[in-house]
C-alpha cells in the first residue's frame, strides 16, 4: 500500500545514528530495570525501597517512550546480550551474598547508574546525528540515572 511505501522510505532515510542511539538507550533502560528487579526484594529500608521503586517506575515510563519511538522508526527491540545479563546477575548476587545489606544494594545500583550514564554520554557523542526525539529520551534517561545516584548517596 501507499502507507507502507511511505513508511519504508522514511525508515530508509532515517540516519543510522538515530537507530543506534535508540537501541543503546533502550538497552540501558532494560539493564536498569533488570537490576531493580534483581535487588528490590532484598532492600530492607523503606525509604530506600521507595526511591528505587520510583526510579523503576521512571524507567518503565521511559521504556514506553522508547517502545513508541522504536515502532515509529520501524526499528526493532533488542534484549541485552545473555553475557551482559549473566555478568550483571553474577556480580549482583555475589556482592549481595557476601554482604546482604542496603549499603551493598545501593552500591550496586550507583555503579550501574554511573556505568549507564557514561555509556549514554559516549553514545550521545558518537551518534551525534540522531534525531532530536531520540536524543531527548536519552537525556531523560541520563537525568533519571544521575538523580537516582544522588538520592542513593546517603545509603552508601
Amino acid at each position: 500500500t501507499e502507507n507502507e511505501n511511505m513508511r519504508r522510505n522514511f525508515i530508509m532515510t532515517t540516519h543510522p545514528d538515530t537507530l543506534n542511539l535508540l537501541r543503546e538507550t533502550d538497552l540501558g533502560v532494560q539493564m536498569g530495570l533488570y537490576t531493580f528487579d534483581q535487588l528490590l526484594d532484598r532492600i530492607k529500608d523503606d525509604r530506600l525501597k521507595q526511591i528505587v521503586t520510583a526510579s523503576r517506575n521512571d524507567h518503565r515510563r521511559l521504556q514506553g517512550e522508547l517502545r513508541d519511538l522504536i515502532k515509529g522508526y520501524g526499528s526493532y527491540e533488542e534484549d541485552p546480550s545473555l553475557m551482559t545479563k549473566a555478568m550483571a546477575w553474577m556480580t549482583g548476587n555475589m556482592k549481595m551474598s557476601m554482604d546482604d545489606s542496603d549499603q551493598t544494594a545501593s552500591d550496586i545500583i550507583t555503579r550501574g547508574c554511573d556505568m549507564g550514564t557514561k555509556t549514554l554520554y559516549k553514545y550521545m557523542n558518537q551518534y551525534d546525528h540522531a534525531d532530536l526525539s531520540v536524543r531527548d529520551t536519552a537525556r531523560k534517561l541520563i537525568a533519571a540515572e544521575e538523580d537516582l545516584e544522588k538520592q542513593l548517596h546517603p545509603f552508601l
